[in-house]
C-alpha cells in the first residue's frame, strides 16, 4: 500500500495597510505590498484629472503605487490616476493659499472717511 501526501504551499499575503479611493469612490488596497514612510500631507493640490491617456514609450516604467503623500517627494502629491487606475506620485499644483487673492470693490465709506466724520463730530461738540 502506498500513501501519497500532497502538500500545497501557499505564500501568505501580507495584510493591506493602506486603502485608497478611486474617483468613483471605490476602495482598493494601495500600499503595493511595500513599507512606506509614515503618512504625511504635502502642500499643494493634485493636478486636474487627465482627459486622455498619454502613450507610454517602450523604455518608460509604470509609476509606482503610493498610499499617501509621505511615499512621494516633498514637491509631489499622491493622486489617483485614471489612466493607471491607482494612486501615484504626481507633481503638486501650487497650494491654494499662495494663489492671488481676488480684489474686492472698495466700500462706499472707507475707514478714513468714517474716522474723519467721528473726529469732526467730536470737534463740533457732538
Amino acid at each position: 500500500m502506498r500513501v501519497i501526501v500532497l502538500a500545497l504551499l501557499v505564500a501568505a499575503s501580507s495584510a493591506c495597510r493602506y486603502y485608497c479611493k478611486t474617483l468613483s469612490d471605490e476602495t482598493y488596497c494601495c500600499d503595493g505590498g511595500k513599507d512606506y514612510n509614515p503618512p504625511e500631507y504635502h502642500d499643494g493640490n493634485c493636478p486636474k484629472v487627465r482627459s486622455f491617456c498619454p502613450r507610454i514609450e517602450g523604455g518608460s516604467r509604470r509609476p509606482d503605487v503610493c498610499p499617501h503623500d509621505g511615499a512621494c517627494q516633498p514637491y509631489e502629491k499622491c493622486c489617483f490616476d485614471t489612466c493607471l487606475d491607482h494612486h501615484t506620485c504626481k507633481l503638486a499644483d501650487e497650494p491654494s493659499s499662495t494663489a492671488t487673492p481676488t480684489l474686492t470693490t472698495p466700500t462706499t465709506k472707507p475707514p478714513y472717511v468714517i474716522a474723519n466724520f467721528a473726529r469732526n463730530k467730536v470737534n463740533r461738540g457732538g
